[in-house]
């Protein structure tokens, strides 16, 4: 979806003073004059439809390139690069005091579901149409407001509970299940939607106080042990496997010039793109960030038709807009809650 890695979260850590909000970007909330937690709606929509930008184009850039470049080799690299530059950035702010980690074990949980997450998906993209894999992670803000209302503590009236159904039936409409053209790959985003929404929640309720480029920190760390178990194991398949699941088992290759430059950039895009969306969840809340997060699917199309020249059939459409009914339904209910 800069000069090094940090360098563009780090234009982020600013100090904002707008009557009596303080927003600390460098790990502290938003507060009130009273030392109270708020919201600040605006600027968590902004954070999450520019990481969703970003996001539609390194997925696409992904699966252009999946076929030149196993997923682990690419996870690996760019956990190489994205590890020292974090970890070295945090350390300095954590051996002079101006910053403090206090919830590890969630930070873990947080990252193991995210790694879940795009493993499930990226696995997806070689083997289906980009617009109809944004269509099924998309099930993500559905999953977010479900997740939210069962354990996040914000419930969901009856008109979000249409809401959610709506969502599930463009859902269905899309990757039509029991036709001819539904393949088992469909479901695969799907399952890395649930394990997304988890994450999100996780984020909201477990992860809030925690600064952006931790957690950041956190699943770079994650991509680095999985990468290390993916090449180990890639070592240990017979062929007749690798033919089944290319994109995961295919023996490491030697890269280009084109893959050497899209692995930078993907880099710096993911590290934008986790510490916006990370920071749009913790001060904002997940239900409305979820509804904006909706903006994926058409940056998704965007992409796909540009690079693949892929074009959605009438369901696609179809399913898209009952989904983004849904959202604007409930992000309509989670404002008049608010």
């Amino acid at each position: 979806m800069t000069p090094t890695p940090s360098a563009a979260p780090l234009a982020l850590v600013k100090f904002y003073e707008v009557g009596r909000l303080r927003a600390y970007w460098a790990g502290k909330q938003f507060m009130n004059e009273y030392g109270t937690r708020i919201d600040n709606a605006p600027m968590g929509i902004a954070l999450i439809v520019g990481a969703v930008f970003l996001l539609a184009l390194a997925d696409a850039a992904v699966k252009y390139f999946s076929a030149k470049l196993p997923l682990w080799q690419l996870f690996l690299i760019v956990s190489c690069l994205s590890v020292p530059a974090l970890g070295t950035w945090l350390g300095r702010r954590i051996r002079t005091g101006r910053l403090r980690i206090t919830s590890v074990p969630w930070i873990m949980a947080r990252s193991l579901l995210l790694l879940l997450m795009w493993v499930t998906y990226y696995s997806a993209l070689p083997l289906i149409p980009l617009s109809v894999a944004a269509v099924a992670i998309y099930t993500t803000p559905i999953f977010i407001a479900l997740f939210s209302t069962c354990y996040g503590g914000e419930p969901l009236s009856p008109s979000g509970w249409a809401a959610v159904g709506s969502g599930f039936a463009g859902v269905a409409l899309v990757l039509r299940p029991g036709s001819e053209i539904f393949t088992l790959a469909t479901l695969l985003p799907v399952v890395g939607a649930v394990f997304y929404a988890l994450a999100m929640v996780v984020t909201r309720r477990n992860c809030r106080s925690e600064h952006p480029l931790v957690l950041a920190l956190g699943l770079n760390v994650a991509f680095l042990f999985a990468a290390c178990m993916g090449g180990i194991a890639s070592l240990n398949v017979s062929e007749a496997t690798v033919v089944r699941a290319p994109f995961l088992l295919s023996p490491w290759q030697t890269l280009g010039w084109q893959e050497i430059a899209f692995i930078s950039c993907y880099a710096c895009m993911l590290i934008l793109i986790n510490t916006a969306t990370a920071r749009a969840y913790q001060i904002a809340p997940p239900a409305l960030v979820g509804t904006f997060d909706y903006a994926y699917l058409a940056f998704a199309c965007l992409w796909g038709n540009l690079i693949f020249h892929e074009v959605p059939d009438g369901f696609t459409w179809a399913g898209m807009l009952l989904i983004l009914i849904a959202g604007w339904t409930i992000f309509r209910v989670q404002k008049d809650v608010e």
